[in-house]
């Protein structure tokens, strides 16, 4: 199932009729009711109230829980990674004892936490991922102190055999996860043994034939485990509701979810992405008669087995994922690689060749935005029917809530409505005459999942670069305009922005992704226009950011309104970098005066404004839902927010960043974190009110902490709101996202510090070890709370 589908409520009620006829009841989540109050079917106040019903929004022990074990997860990385260092650093000077001593503490240690607290409470899963981690290099200093003469892919064989070990004993994804990227390290160094270098190994390993079985062994077995232990599962709880033994029982420990770590989706999602990926790159090397590698040892399988196995592949697939165990993000991965080795295929055939440049530039455009609609019009309707379709029995286990609340226990439309309407007296939250099916009529189509609106927005962007190479083909290649370039560009540029606003509200699905397409060139077209004619630099980018918040709010179309929030937000930003570098040495003469306003100040202003009104969006949300441009006001929020990522990430480090290309000294100073510190202050505030005064005393405690990491991290900082803004609105994509770019920000953090090794590797473990701290401090107030309901109770 895919997320949307796991959100589903468990009970089954009836569905209405959809325009076609068809019988189709959406999924209840956090985004089929945004869709049903922005367009109409529920009012502000009703939805606001079913996000307290079913749980989307998150309570205080949500918000412990949520921070309790991003801190584990947290801690134990910084402080596995810092007793690395820390070896690696001190390699000559400790002895061959003390090496092992300390690795083996740390598993030894780790191992028994896990042992004792016991591997199925969320403390015992992260001790026992920091064995698993741990046990790697250990094997390394191992196998380094005492010279056993064991070759790298021989540490990883090894390790990937514990890990499966203690992936079985432990009941944890995480542990799979290890064990795959492990094996995917060991089957690449084994196969290129006789290469010289680890990396050429790696990039080797994407043409083997034998890796793609080995994969795609991987997914069957999984899936077809997930299968059985679900159906075992379902039917436990089935014999126990017909025997009436169920009454009293602790469904969070009953057999329906004891298998939840086996049955979630993102880890066969991953190995299946991965495996088509490897398809598709393997496909489209023998299209382009690359053939696979020579340099391995001699395989087995020739590379013309692969065209087999993409056939056997797809279709087991489409049978097992559109029948069996219904998965629209497989289908998805599926189609779209198909696609691009058929796009491979027609480039490789030299498609359209015979037409000239020009004329191919235009039909290659036409095509990937035609191959682009038809695969989000083939999912679409997947997505309809496999929502029409009659549930199997593997498909109705329900998982207990989890951190980032996707789940939803005890909830369902029928539960919902007749809740709403029991208060109707009180707020008028729906007519009492108001019937469910009415209230869903509104809805229209399904809200599709993030997966599809990626995979359109990229075939957007393709078929735009493809369109504005035409258009620059037509008017400088074949027109020959050599004179007034800025002005011809805008005259040309005006129709196709003008019909790309036409094309975006029609109702086909190709009409609308060509004016997605058509809108891309077009505003590419005037921005280029523009910043060719307006002077300074700093000016143009001011300029460009008005134009392209006048073409969002004259498009009206979510995607669109995204990408322009995007580009807008570091628009403004560049503007005051260029007038900051401009400056040049009166700027300087301020800074070494100490003097820090001007245009570092204003681009602290700017973000502090872009970060205050991001928090203020999520907490007024209700707000925005039912207004005619409640759409576009969500994606200003994730495109904002998306912008300040990308500007925080331009400021990295000095080496690389617009300190030395635009010659912007202090950018990465604290300043840049302080906007996102206010907006953390703001949050906790915010949603403290109400709680209880040891809650909100917590909330106060944890702005100081937010302030101090803002300043010496600013990135830090963007990524704590970006976590607390993706909590809030129940968005997983956003913390997905948030984290990697954390993780990322991090390791190239450590990387360019400039302190010795020593003091990186304790700086590492402190961290850990503070993080581990304060999630002790999160688990201990959480247990004192729930001691002090109970005697309440």
């Amino acid at each position: 199932m895919t997320e949307t589908e796991n959100s589903s409520a468990t009970l089954h009620i009836t569905p209405y009729s959809t325009a076609s006829g068809r019988a189709y009841m959406p999924p209840l989540t956090r985004a089929s009711l945004n869709a049903l109050c922005d367009a109409g079917g529920i009012s502000p106040a009703a939805w606001q109230k079913a996000m307290n019903f079913c749980g989307f929004r998150p309570d205080g022990k949500a918000w412990l829980a949520y921070w309790r074990q991003l801190c584990l997860l947290g801690g134990a990385l910084f402080f596995v990674a810092g007793v690395v260092c820390f070896i690696a650093w001190n390699w000559g000077t400790m002895t061959p004892l003390a090496r092992m001593a300390l690795t083996g503490a740390v598993v030894a240690s780790s191992g028994f936490g896990a042992v004792l607290l016991g591997p199925d409470t969320r403390l015992g899963r992260v001790l026992l991922l920091v064995c698993g981690l741990a046990i790697g290099p250990m094997l390394a200093v191992f196998g380094q102190t005492y010279q056993t003469g064991a070759e790298l892919w021989e540490l990883f064989r090894v390790w990937t055999a514990v890990l499966v070990l203690l992936a079985l004993a432990g009941r944890q994804a995480g542990l799979w996860f290890a064990a795959w990227l492990a094996a995917n390290m060991f089957g690449a160094l084994w196969l290129g043994r006789s290469l010289g270098s680890p990396l050429d190994a790696l990039g080797q390993t994407l043409i083997v034939p034998e890796w793609l079985v080995a994969i795609a062994c991987v997914v069957v077995c999984w899936e077809w485990a997930a299968y059985r232990a679900t159906l075992r599962a379902v039917n436990k709880s089935v014999q126990q509701a017909d025997d009436g033994t169920d009454h009293g029982v602790n469904h969070a420990a009953s057999p329906a979810t004891e298998q939840t770590w086996f049955c979630s989706r993102w880890m066969p999602r991953m190995l299946y992405f991965d495996l088509v990926i490897r398809t598709a790159f393997f496909l489209h090397g023998l299209i382009n008669g690359l053939g696979h590698s020579p340099k391995f040892s001699p395989m087995l399988l020739s590379g013309n087995f692969v065209v087999g196995f993409a056939v056997v592949l797809a279709g087991l697939s489409w049978w097992w994922y559109r029948t069996r165990q219904p998965d629209l993000f497989m289908l998805a991965s599926l189609l779209a690689a198909g696609a691009a080795v058929l796009l491979s295929a027609f480039a490789e055939a030299e498609l359209f060749r015979d037409t000239g440049t020009t004329a191919a530039l235009l039909l290659w455009g036409l095509l990937v935005t035609g191959m682009t609609a038809g695969l989000a019009k083939i999912l679409l309707h997947l997505q309809v029917s496999m929502a029409t379709s009659p549930r199997h029995e593997t498909e109705a286990l329900s998982f207990p809530p989890s951190i980032f609340g996707r789940t939803v226990a005890g909830a369902s439309w029928q539960t919902l409505w007749a809740y709403l309407q029991a208060h109707s007296q009180q707020g008028g939250l729906v007519p009492q005459s108001q019937s469910l099916a009415e209230a869903l009529g509104a809805l229209g189509e399904q809200p599709s999942p993030w997966y599809v609106r990626a995979m359109l927005a990229f075939g957007g962007w393709v078929s735009a670069v493809l369109f504005i190479c035409f258009f620059g083909f037509l008017l400088f290649s074949n027109l020959h305009i050599s004179s007034n370039e800025e002005l011809i560009i805008f005259v040309a540029s005006v129709p196709v922005l003008l019909l790309g606003r036409v094309l975006l509200p029609r109702g086909h699905m190709f009409a609308r992704h060509f004016g997605f397409a058509m809108a891309i060139a077009g505003t590419a077209g005037v921005s280029i226009a523009l910043c060719l004619s307006v002077t300074p630099e700093g000016l143009a980018c001011f300029a460009l950011a008005a134009v392209l918040f006048a073409l969002a709010v004259l498009m009206r179309n979510a995607g669109y309104t995204g990408l322009a929030a995007v580009v807008t937000g570091n628009c403004v930003a560049m503007g005051i970098a260029f007038y900051y570098g401009q400056m040049g040495g009166e700027l300087a003469a301020h800074i070494e005066r100490g003097w820090m306003g001007g245009p570092v100040g204003l681009l602290s202003l700017w973000w502090t404004l872009v970060c205050v009104g991001l928090a203020c969006y999520c907490l007024r949300e209700d707000a925005w839902r039912g207004a005619v441009h409640g759409k576009q006001a969500e994606a200003w929020f994730y495109g904002l927010y998306t912008s300040a990522l990308i500007f925080q990430v331009c400021t990295l480090a000095p080496v690389y960043s617009l300190t030395s290309e635009m010659g912007l000294p202090g950018l990465t100073a604290g300043y840049l974190g302080l906007g996102a510190a206010l907006a953390v202050a703001a949050l906790a505030c915010n949603l403290s009110r109400g709680a209880g005064k040891a809650s909100r005393l917590l909330a106060m405690a944890a702005i100081p902490l937010a302030f101090a990491l803002s300043w010496y991290l600013p990135g830090v900082g963007l990524a704590l709101l970006g976590l607390a803004l993706a909590r809030q609105m129940g968005s997983v994509v956003m913390q997905g996202f948030v984290l990697v770019y954390l993780f990322a920000y991090m390791v190239f953090y450590y990387y360019s510090l400039a302190v010795p090794f020593s003091l990186k590797s304790l700086y590492l473990v402190v961290t850990g070890i503070g993080l581990l701290a304060v999630a002790l401090v999160l688990r201990l107030w959480q247990a004192k709370q729930t001691a002090g309901e109970a005697g309440h109770a």
